[in-house]
């Protein structure tokens, strides 16, 4: 059975750590809140007291955390993933490229180190269906492809810190199409439209992948996260460095991050980020 390490066990870590435990791999997990790790106890997957212990033994140790002070913390800390010396460190979390470049310089010159931000949320990961993009060498690659494309489709992006720029432009142009929904559902409120009839013809939009994903939401009006709204605003804040870098401005996702901040800042964070629709319809309506 190949040994993998699972650190951060949140929205995301949490299924891509069940589902490599159901597909065979003898899995070990951490997360710096013991009560999410906890959930694991007597399923055969080995519950590790540091990141370090994950990692000691691991084919491959894949790091899922929020931003790049946990990614760095957890991979280059005192009893980080380095120091258990697994054979591929697989940085998984949306970190911007010259973040990710870094964290290589701080490794020691033995790790090996895989640029590999995903697309995809809660479902996606439950079903081996996310898109991984990867960054690094090629013996990088084929060290740690077999475990990734249980999880999904591996898409090759070219070397370290490719795949975080992928991300990043990505999720630039991805971001304004929630804010407009979200406008656009405000504006049929004010034009008494049936919910149910401008979503059918959403559907049938350029927006419509979007709209299928988020309508049961939307018509509950209820948003459990697959993806939490203040991730999608510290995604968009990592595009925005990243582009001011480049000298660049992002014009649309920062009215996008604006509202998403404007949004957390009501209380709405670790919803769905979905729950921007509601936010500005509830706004617009007072």
């Amino acid at each position: 059975m190949t040994a993998v390490a699972i650190c951060g066990l949140g929205l995301m870590g949490m299924p891509v750590a069940t589902r490599l435990a159901n597909t065979g791999y003898r899995v070990s997990v951490w997360d710096r809140t013991p009560a999410r790790a906890a959930a694991f106890a007597g399923t055969g997957v080995t519950v590790a007291t540091s990141p370090a212990a994950a990692a000691a033994g691991a084919r491959a140790a894949l790091v899922l955390v929020s931003d790049f002070e946990a990614v760095r913390a957890v991979i280059s800390g005192p009893e980080g993933v380095a120091v258990g010396q697994p054979q591929v460190i697989v940085q998984m979390s949306t970190i911007a490229p010259h973040e990710t470049l870094a964290l290589a310089e701080g490794l020691p010159p033995t790790a090996r180190l895989l640029d590999a931000p995903v697309t995809g949320s809660v479902p996606q990961a439950a079903a081996g269906q996310l898109r991984i993009l990867t960054g690094g060498d090629d013996a990088t690659h084929i060290a740690a492809e077999p475990v990734l494309e249980t999880l999904g489709t591996v898409v090759r992006c070219g070397p370290l810190g490719a795949a975080s720029a992928l991300k990043c432009v990505l999720n630039t142009c991805v971001a304004p199409m929630v804010a407009l929904l979200a406008e656009g559902l405000a504006l049929a409120d004010k034009l008494d439209l049936d919910q149910d009839l401008l979503l059918d013809e959403l559907e049938r939009t350029r927006v419509g992948p979007l709209v299928t994903r988020k309508r049961a939401m939307i018509e509950r009006g209820e948003f459990p996260a697959d993806s939490r709204l203040k991730l999608f605003a510290k995604d968009m804040k990592v595009a925005e460095a990243t582009a001011a870098a480049c000298g660049v401005q992002l014009r649309l996702a920062r009215q996008a991050r604006l509202l998403a901040d404007e949004a957390v800042a009501a209380g709405l964070g670790n919803l769905d980020y979905s729950v921007l629709t509601t936010h500005l319809r509830n706004r617009v309506t007072l």
